[in-house]
C-alpha cells in the first residue's frame, strides 16, 4: 500500500464535524477492501472482517477541524464560528473553500498593518472578528451560502525533507492510513480474529460518533490511532515525542496498562522504533469515550507525532505512519490481550 497516496486522497477531502459525507466516500474506497462496509446513524465508516475468535476495534477518526457559516453582513461578508478546535492564531490572510450549494473560494480578511490599532499586532483574533471574503456581495451570497455552511482552509501537501509531509487534516487522516497499513500487512498471515474498524465521526467536537460505533462493536478492546505532539523549538520537551521517532504509546489512567506494555514489548521484540506518551488522566482522544461504552473496553492508544496540530500546515513523517501501521499489525497477530 502506497501510504503517500492514501493520506493524499484522504487529506484532500473536506469532512468537518458533523459533515463528513466527502470524506466518507473516498475512505470507503480504500476501507472496503478488506471486509463488508456501513455507515451507522452518526455517519460513522464501519468495516468488519470475517473472524472466529473474540473481536478488536481499531479507530481513527475521520473529522477534521474547520470553520462554520453563522451569518452574512449587508456586504456579502461571511461570519464564522470555529467547527472543532481550529487554532484562531493562523486564520488571517488565508485562502479557504466555503462548502455551500457549490465549493465557492474565499479569503479570510486582514486589516493591513498600516490601519491596525496600536497594540494589535500583538494579539490573536477572536473568533467573532474574523471574516471571510469570497468577493460576493449580500445578494449573490445568500444565494450560494447559507448558515450552517462548512469552511476548509485550503492547504496544498507539501514534501519536505526527509520523508516529511506538511498539509492540513493529518489530524487524524494519517491515522486513518495507519489503520488500513496495518489491514494492508495482515493479508495472508493466518489471524483469526474479527477485526472492526470504525472510522468515527465528530471526534473534534467531543468524541459522539466513537462512542456509539464502540457500542455497536462486536469487539472487547480497542486500540484508537490519533496523533500528538512533535516537539518544536518552542515547546516543552517533556510535553511531545519526537518526530520520526516511532508511535508513541500512549500509559495513562484511563487506558489499559496491559495493552500499552504489550504494545511497547511488541515494538521492542520487532525492531519497530517507538516511544512513549505518558498522560495523568484523560487522554483527550476517543479512548475517553470508547472505554465506557456499553459494558466497557479495555483501551490502548497509539498517537503519530504531529507538529502545528489544528493548522493548515501539520507535519508528520511518514516513516512514523507506517511504523504503526505495522505495530498494530503485530498486536493483531500475536492475539492482543483477551486471546493472547
Amino acid at each position: 500500500m502506497d501510504i503517500l497516496e492514501v493520506i493524499e486522497e484522504l487529506t484532500a477531502c473536506s469532512g468537518t464535524p458533523g459533515a463528513e459525507n466527502d470524506a466518507v466516500k473516498t475512505a470507503e474506497k480504500f476501507l472496503s477492501a478488506y471486509g463488508k462496509t456501513h455507515t451507522d446513524s452518526l455517519g460513522n465508516l464501519i468495516c468488519e472482517t470475517a473472524g472466529e475468535r473474540s473481536g478488536i476495534l481499531l479507530d481513527a477518526h475521520i473529522d477534521r477541524v474547520g470553520l462554520i457559516v453563522t451569518s452574512i453582513t449587508p456586504e456579502g461578508f461571511l461570519h464564522v464560528a470555529k467547527c472543532g478546535g481550529i487554532d484562531g492564531r493562523t486564520l488571517l490572510a488565508q485562502q479557504v473553500t466555503v462548502h455551500g450549494r457549490k465549493k465557492i473560494k474565499g479569503v479570510t480578511v486582514s486589516v493591513p498593518p498600516h490601519l491596525q490599532r496600536r497594540g494589535a499586532e500583538r494579539t490573536a483574533p477572536e473568533i467573532d472578528d474574523i471574516l471571510v471574503d469570497t468577493g460576493m456581495d449580500y445578494e449573490s451570497a445568500s444565494k450560494a451560502v447559507s448558515p450552517g455552511d462548512r469552511i476548509t482552509v485550503d492547504a496544498e501537501l507539501l514534501h519536505l525533507a526527509g520523508g516529511k509531509i506538511a498539509c492540513a487534516a493529518l489530524d487524524d487522516r494519517c491515522g486513518m492510513a495507519a489503520i488500513l497499513y496495518a489491514l494492508d500487512s495482515l493479508k495472508g498471515r493466518g489471524y483469526d480474529r474479527k477485526i472492526t474498524v470504525a472510522f468515527s465521526t465528530r471526534e473534534e467536537v467531543g468524541g459522539s460518533g466513537a462512542r456509539v460505533a464502540s457500542y455497536n462493536a462486536d469487539a472487547e478492546e480497542c486500540i484508537a490511532v490519533d496523533v500528538s505532539f512533535a516537539k518544536t523549538p518552542d515547546s516543552r520537551p517533556e510535553d511531545c515525542g519526537v518526530l520520526g521517532g516511532g508511535p508513541m504509546i500512549g500509559y495513562a489512567p484511563s487506558l489499559d496498562r496491559e495493552i500499552s506494555e504489550k504494545l511497547k514489548s511488541l515494538a521492542g521484540e520487532k525492531r519497530i522504533p517507538y516511544q512513549l506518551e505518558i498522560m495523568g488522566g484523560r487522554t483527550g482522544t476517543n479512548t475517553d469515550g470508547i472505554g465506557i461504552s456499553g459494558r466497557g473496553y479495555r483501551c490502548g492508544l497509539i498517537s503519530v507525532p504531529l507538529r502545528y496540530m489544528h493548522t493548515g500546515v501539520e507535519v508528520i513523517s511518514l516513516n512514523d505512519v507506517e511504523n504503526t501501521g505495522r505495530l498494530l499489525a503485530e498486536y493483531i497477530i500475536n492475539g492482543g490481550v483477551l486471546n493472547a
